[in-house]
């Protein structure tokens, strides 16, 4: 039977090749499109490490690239502003941090631990950036005014980054190696903190302690300020006006971190959305076509099922060869389409996406594609199976 249908699928290749195509291509879409939603599904839910509500970033115009230190006049500047904004009765705290979370900035490098490679991603920040964004310390501490008179470069490690670098063992005063001659010592461990909010996967993440006396550290170029709540708007402008005279050749804007937030998830979403809009254009355009091919080659072949019928066949088994037919044609799209899936994971896929997510669409998509042809070859395959013997006579 198989054999049969591949050859009756064979002989209609230039029709079926489209076809074909259609599936495979919608098949790739759909895959994309339900991986994408079930990596956000999986992710959402789990704790993010941080608070959001009621922060603001003051966001400085200057960079300072490759790690150098920014020089002493910038330095005391940002200094005066950060004490100053600490000032205010409307703020609880305030701190220094270079990649704040949803600001799309990243700093992010590979360590070779006990010949393992381990991404790491990594802020500079000031001692209260832990209760600005009300971070949770589960083991030591974070940084404080101590580790301005130790003999060591203190850093604070999320549990992840624990668990990758240092595995079971208790990571509090372990020592992480920077470059051949420079050691960093873990003074705490916080709970997994995702800088990019719910949309963002699992990461290994690192703080570095910036000085107020510039020690050491990169100067942050964002001053994050929790505000109480209940603060009104107008303090925006307040903040604004109060840090403009302290550093006047600084330039600043002020944004709300529930507004970042929500152009984060806008531009992590805006693919799944385009993508599922030509996904269902796809779909669409494979429906009308597939029916419409099965519709005609039911026409066509009235002569050939007619026969069949008038050897024995019965409606019924005319009816499953169709269908059959719709399912082989979807098999030969699902088959190269696996293919180019498996290559994935080669490619280093899992780093953006869990292999449960990229699983769960995969068996997402075959669902819907062969549930798709299945429904469009539902009513050809019905009047193929109403053809009578007689019907193949009266045809020409």
């Amino acid at each position: 039977m198989i054999r049969h249908l591949l050859k009756l699928v064979w002989n209609r290749k230039r029709a079926n090749a489209l076809i074909v195509a259609e599936i495979f291509i919608s098949f790739l879409v759909v895959f994309a499109v339900l991986t994408g939603l079930m990596m956000f599904g999986t992710v959402w839910s789990d704790p993010i490490g941080f608070e959001w509500k009621n922060v603001w970033d003051v966001r400085l115009d200057f960079d300072i690239d490759g790690g150098q230190k920014a020089d002493k006049e910038l330095h005391d500047s940002v200094m005066r502003m950060l004490v100053e904004a600490r000032s205010f009765p409307e703020v609880e705290s305030a701190a220094l941090s270079n990649t704040p979370a949803y600001s799309f900035s990243n700093t992010n490098g590979t360590r070779e631990i006990d010949g393992r490679s381990v991404d790491m991603n990594m802020d500079d920040v000031t001692d209260d950036f832990a209760k600005v964004m009300k971070l949770k310390v589960i083991r030591g501490r974070f940084f404080n005014d101590e580790d301005e008179a130790a003999n060591f470069k203190p850093i604070v490690i999320d549990r992840n980054a624990a668990m990758a670098i240092f595995g079971t063992v208790d990571a509090v005063g372990k020592k992480l190696q920077e470059s051949e001659t420079e050691y960093s010592d873990v003074v705490g461990v916080v709970e997994p903190y995702r800088k990019d909010g719910e949309s963002s996967l699992p990461m290994n993440f690192v703080f570095f302690r910036t000085s107020p006396t510039g020690k050491y550290g990169r100067l942050g170029s964002h001053i994050l300020v929790r505000v109480r709540p209940g603060t009104p708007a107008a303090f925006e402008e307040k903040l604004a006006t109060r840090l403009q005279q302290i550093a006047p050749k600084v330039t600043f804007r002020v944004r709300h971190m529930d507004a970042m937030r929500l152009n984060m998830l806008r531009t992590r979403f805006a693919p799944l959305v385009l993508g599922g809009i030509v996904g269902l254009f796809l779909i669409s355009m494979v429906t009308l076509g597939l029916t419409g091919v099965l519709w005609q080659n039911v026409t066509r072949r009235t002569r050939e099922l007619g026969l069949r019928r008038a050897l024995g066949a019965s409606g019924p088994a005319v009816h499953r060869q169709i269908l059959l037919e719709v399912a082989l044609l979807a098999t030969l799209a699902v088959i190269v389409g696996t293919v180019v899936i498996v290559q994935l994971p080669i490619l280093g896929v899992f780093r953006v996406v869990t292999p449960a997510a990229f699983t769960m669409g995969f068996l997402g998509a075959l669902a819907a594609i062969y549930g798709l042809t299945v429904l469009c070859g539902l009513y050809p395959s019905w009047l193929a199976s109403r053809l009578q013997p007689a019907d193949a006579l009266r045809y020409e």
